[in-house]
């Protein structure tokens, strides 16, 4: 009977409809920072209101809200989130058509800001929960679409989302993955190291206190752990911790000594590792020498998020994927994306899975096929008809 359910409802499926609605949601800007969330999300909620789901939005600050809807059976049972973060990066320079017009080629790639990360994950998403309110469905459980903020920057959207007393069962993230699925990620910690000295004219200062001279000392330091770390921490799924310095900024004119120095850190973290940790593992390696004073600011940590490779939930959703693409792949998230909110924070079976490539992110030209739009709509309408009727 179940089957039976699926089979029309993908029968049925209305493929010009979701891709309107695809279009619809890439040709409103909502670059971060930019023009940000609100119009998208008002767009999304007067798309839940005239198909009657139950949603709201929750203001982070001026114009930048959450979206959540939900649809619940008449049955308790389990849980399911849907989420997608709706906000993108600035378009930049040099784009073949207007970011904004969701332009569409011969081949059937669909162009615009944001069409592969991640409006084509979310419109999926948004779809097939209209599907599934039409056909009358979840019977049993819950689902909920959580779409959120501010991904690109600073989280402040799963931040509120922490505040919710929201639990559920399992959750999936439409990240572009190809439609493969992609089991966790290496974390990440960005640090701000500095070096203090005194200023003075390079021409009369007689014994100079210079703040890149004592950055340099610290440097090799840096770059010694930076090589080693990628032996000595090692995750058998998702490779090597890594450890980079990624920027330098000293010093004010050519002719005054440099009172700062500060570069950044960029740390790629693997599961289990907390900030508390590293936060000791760079105070240790800089200290080594004991003759330089420095600060070290953390200003992002993000931990590693991964979920077993045999875990009944990366089962289901492989067997069901397989289904419509028989070379689907268990992976590794090779970006860093909001997973450790769910899965650490919530402690949610937490999977990455959605349309688009990874490689359009954040490029000129950004596009997804919409063949593969397409398919992830139908893919979130069995998925959550058999999880949540006990299948999974």
């Amino acid at each position: 009977m179940l089957n039976l359910t699926i089979e029309k409802l993908i029968d049925d499926y209305n493929e010009k409809e979701q891709i309107r609605i695809f279009k619809e949601l890439v040709q409103i800007p909502s670059e971060n920072p930019g023009n940000y969330e609100e119009g998208i999300a008002k767009k999304i909620q007067n798309i839940l209101n005239n198909e009657g789901i139950k949603n709201k939005l929750v203001y982070i600050n001026d114009k930048r809200p959450n979206v959540y809807a939900e649809l619940e059976g008449s049955v308790e049972g389990k849980t399911l989130i849907y989420n997608g973060h709706i906000d993108t990066v600035p378009v930049g320079e040099g784009w073949e058509h207007n970011p904004f017009s969701a332009y569409e080629d011969e081949e059937g790639y669909i162009y615009g800001r944001g069409a592969s990360d991640m409006k084509a994950g979310v419109s999926s998403m948004l779809y097939a929960a209209i599907c599934l309110k039409k056909s009358g469905y979840p019977k049993e459980g819950k689902l909920i679409l959580f779409f959120n903020i501010d991904e690109e920057i600073s989280n402040l959207g799963m931040k509120q989302f922490l505040e919710e007393d929201i639990s559920a069962d399992y959750a999936i993230i439409s990240e572009p993955t190809n439609l493969d699925i992609a089991i966790g990620h290496r974390g990440t910690a960005r640090y701000n190291l500095k070096t203090r000295g005194i200023a003075g004219h390079s021409c009369y200062v007689a014994h100079p206190d210079n703040a890149i001279e004592k950055m340099n000392s610290l440097l090799p330091l840096l770059f010694d752990w930076g090589r080693r770390i990628k032996k000595e921490k090692i995750n058998k799924f998702l490779g090597s911790a890594l450890s980079n310095v990624t920027t330098i900024h000293g010093g004010t004119a050519g002719n005054i000594i440099p009172d700062e120095c500060i570069v950044e850190i960029d740390r790629r973290l693997l599961p289990g590792e907390t900030i508390e940790e590293v936060n000791e593992e760079y105070t240790k390696i800089l200290t080594h020498e004991g003759e330089v004073d420095f600060e070290l600011e953390n200003y992002i940590f993000l931990p590693a998020s991964l979920i077993e490779k045999d875990h009944h939930f990366v089962k289901f959703i492989y067997d069901t994927t397989k289904k419509y693409n028989e070379k689907v792949k268990i992976k590794s998230f090779e970006a860093t994306c909001e997973a450790p909110f769910f899965s650490i924070n919530k402690g949610i079976p937490t999977i990455i899975f959605g349309p688009g490539s990874l490689s359009q992110a954040h490029v000129v030209n950004e596009r997804v096929h919409k063949s593969e739009v397409i398919k992830a709509g139908k893919l979130f309408i069995e998925i959550c008809i058999s999880l949540l009727n006990n299948k999974g």
